[in-house]
């Protein structure tokens, strides 16, 4: 790693990274905050039970209204916070590295006494650390949210915690495979397009396989499976080996990134 380097692009995204970490923490918080009002209310209980059962798996509205990380789960981890990692990850992901190539502004990075391998190795890690840093901030609104609006009691930290690790693992692979198009592809729009295809194909094969049990084999054809906060709430989900797996598949992404990029003729 380069520190010079790793401290400018921190710099650079910085501004990307605050908005989408901000916005994460603000919009948890104050769902968090309207927790007490919408548990207690009659209505909207039964608004969401008179819902068709195979439409609320598909789209995660499933759990107890009582249940603060449930709550959680069904109105903010299983939709908008889904799509602000997934944006946050492909778009960054192309621009450290397809954007430069792109725009030619890689010949300046590499012209300078860096090695390609410290480069790009540089690069995955501003990534990494945006990645965990959104992440953090969004756990931490939802901490503090709990803190002030809720009851402790319908609040449990290690399962919030667990929720909280696995969605960051998931969008780390998510990051990972999209850092690699884009240390595969020159232009920027073929890497976005190849990143946000993917894990679109995923999150679209994921809802389908739960809208029917004849559906239900789809759901080995994507990573959003892996992705299972009802279960992880009711103390089934195997935590740790799943976690291990996830880390050990984006690292093979990035060793594979790190390669490509380094044996490669880029046009710059």
């Amino acid at each position: 790693m380069n520190f010079s380097l790793y401290k400018a692009m921190i710099k650079g995204h910085g501004k990307f990274l605050f908005t989408c970490a901000f916005s994460s923490f603000l919009c948890l918080y104050l769902l968090v905050m309207s927790f007490p009002l919408l548990s207690d209310s009659q209505q909207f209980n039964d608004v969401i039970n008179s819902l068709p059962p195979s439409l609320m798996e598909a789209f995660g509205i499933q759990g107890n209204l009582t249940n603060a990380v449930e709550y959680m789960a069904m109105n903010f981890y299983n939709s908008l916070y889904l799509y602000i990692l997934m944006a946050y990850t492909i778009l960054t992901a192309c621009q450290l590295v397809s954007r430069f190539v792109d725009r030619g502004s890689m010949a300046y990075l590499l012209s300078t006494p860096v090695t390609r391998r410290k480069v790009i190795n540089t690069q995955a890690l501003v990534l990494i650390t945006g990645l965990i840093v959104l992440c953090l901030l969004t756990y931490l609104g939802g901490y503090f949210g709990v803190l002030s609006f809720v009851n402790n009691d319908s609040f449990d930290l290690g399962v919030f915690t667990e929720l909280n690790i696995i969605v960051m693992l998931i969008f780390l692979v998510i990051g990972s495979y999209s850092f690699l198009f884009s240390c595969i592809y020159n232009e920027e729009k073929t890497a976005l397009g190849a990143g946000f295809g993917v894990t679109l194909l995923f999150y679209g094969l994921d809802m389908a396989s739960k809208l029917s049990d004849k559906l239900s084999w789809i759901k080995y054809f994507t990573i959003f499976t892996l992705y299972q906060p009802e279960r992880i709430m009711q103390g089934t989900y195997n935590t740790v080996s799943i976690s291990l797996m996830l880390i050990v598949v984006s690292v093979i992404f990035f060793t594979a990134a790190s390669f490509i990029f380094q044996k490669r003729d880029l046009s710059l």
